[in-house]
Formats: structure tokens, sequence, C-alpha cells
């Protein structure tokens, strides 16, 4: 990986237009939003995610607040070392909302736009809070699985992560810009954690590079002009030592005007380059 850094996720897009990003300073992941999976009101791209099933799930809360769009049984939004649910907190919440917003959904979209401002303020614990609000009004908003996948990729919980973009994904309208924005999110997401495994895992490392690349591709798929989409794929094949054809994406993505690559990013690709017509 590029310094071998640790992902980190900020709101940096703007409110609709959200791009995977690389930070000059430590080459982590950026992801903003468009929804991109970084972000400012709202996610977009940014830069957004997955569903526990394991023991360490907790209950959704119950009674009577939420039987309007009471999330499906079995599935959950926090985690234990994360979110700790308190029931009368979150029904006192729940009746608040409802006196203050025309629906629940209006309400948890008000609440996801919070979260990502929150977060690109850097304000992650209430971005944390926000995003589960969010969840607990609409349990089928993809931008708080989005955005609870900004916070835990931010943390370093790469895996955790997909699997909250990857529900993003699922919940999400056919908004081409929003899925643009998400696809490069789950592709930068899925390369940096391959990136990060050690080389004698190399079963692990193609298959996670593998599904970056599928993400990219599909994201061009839907718009070949996306240049945040060429600029993401060109890291990722740097990371994954295919040099010649990270400077072909990379050209591409300087062509569309994409964010500029971190320091130093061409003339190590140039010395790669050489290095492999040896």
């Amino acid at each position: 990986m590029l310094n071998g850094a640790n992902i980190t996720l900020k709101t940096l897009a703007s409110q609709d237009n959200r791009r995977a990003i690389y930070d000059d300073d430590n080459f982590g992941c950026i992801l903003e939003p468009m929804i991109t999976g970084c972000v400012k009101n709202r996610p977009s791209s940014v830069f957004i995610w997955y569903l526990l099933f394991s023991a360490l799930l907790l209950a959704l809360p119950s009674g009577e607040a939420y039987a309007e769009g009471e999330p499906e049984k079995g599935l959950t939004f926090g985690r234990s070392d994360l979110i700790r649910p308190d029931q009368k907190a979150d029904e006192a919440f729940l009746r608040e909302a409802a006196s203050k917003y025309p629906n629940r959904e209006a309400a948890s979209r008000a609440f996801a736009s919070l979260g990502w401002t929150q977060l690109r303020e850097g304000k992650g614990e209430l971005a944390l809070q926000s995003f589960y609000r969010a969840w607990l009004l609409n349990a089928k908003n993809y931008q708080a699985f989005w955005g609870y996948g900004a916070i835990l990729a931010e943390r370093g919980k790469l895996l955790d992560a997909i699997e909250q973009l990857e529900t993003a994904r699922e919940l999400m309208d056919d908004d081409p810009k929003e899925i643009l924005a998400l696809l490069v999110d789950m592709g930068t997401v899925n390369s940096t954690y391959a990136a990060g495994l050690p080389k004698d895992k190399q079963l692990d490392r193609a298959q996670y590079f593998v599904r970056a690349n599928q993400c990219f591709v599909e994201s061009l798929e839907i718009d070949p002009g996306y240049a945040a989409a060429w600029r993401a794929w060109a890291l990722s094949l740097y990371d994954q030592e295919r040099y010649s054809e990270a400077a072909i994406k990379a050209q591409r993505a300087q062509e569309l005007k994409a964010e500029p690559f971190p320091v130093n990013f061409w003339r190590d690709l140039k010395k790669n380059i050489a290095g492999e017509k040896q």
C-alpha cells in the first residue's frame, strides 16, 4: 500500500458529489459524500455499512414506539464496542422526532445529513450517534449504513466497513450519482484491506483486489467520465503492483481533472515501471 497508511474517511465532498480520494499526507482513503462513501452534508461517494450476525450483535430495542417501520428481526445496525442502545432514550428520541418531522423517513434523512456534516468536521462520536438515530428512524436508509461504514473504516475496521457498504448498496435506489460514489468507496476500502494483508496471504489479497477492480469497472461502465473512479483505480493498481496499468488509469484521471495524486506518486510509479522492464 502507498506508504502503508491506514485508511481514513473524511467528509470533504459536496452534498451531492462525494468521491474517494487519497490524503496526500498519509495516503488514507477519503470518502467524500455524494454520498460518497467521503462527505459534506450528505454522503454521495466519499467516500458510507454492514450487518452483524455474530454473538456480539445487540438486540434491537422493542416497544410501542418502534411499531412503525420496525427493523427486520435479526438485523442490527450497532455492535457492542461502538453502539450501546438505551431503549428508554431511543424511545424518547423517536417521540421527539415524530413531533418535529412530517414522517420517519424525512427525519432519518435529516439525521444522516447531520452525521455526514459532523464526520466532515471531525466529530466522529457525534456522527456515529446521528447515523444510529437515522437508522432507528428508518432501518432501510442506506445513508446510515454508508456513514457507519465510513466511521468503521476510519477506525481501521475495514472488513466491517466493507459489509456496511455492501448493505448500503443493497438498499440504495438506482440514483447514478449515488451508485458511482458508493462503488468507488467500496473499491477503495476493498483495495486498502487487500494491500494491508501480509504477502503470505496471496489468495486473500487477490480476492479483495478482484472485488475492488470489479467495483471500479462497474462504476466506469455507468459513467466512463467519472474521474474519481479512474483515480481510485490507479491507486489500487499501484498497490496491486500493476504499474503500467496504473499509469494508464492515472493519465485518464488527469485528463478528466481528478483530484491531484499523492506527492511522489508519479515519481514512484515511473520508477516501478522502469523496474518492470528490466
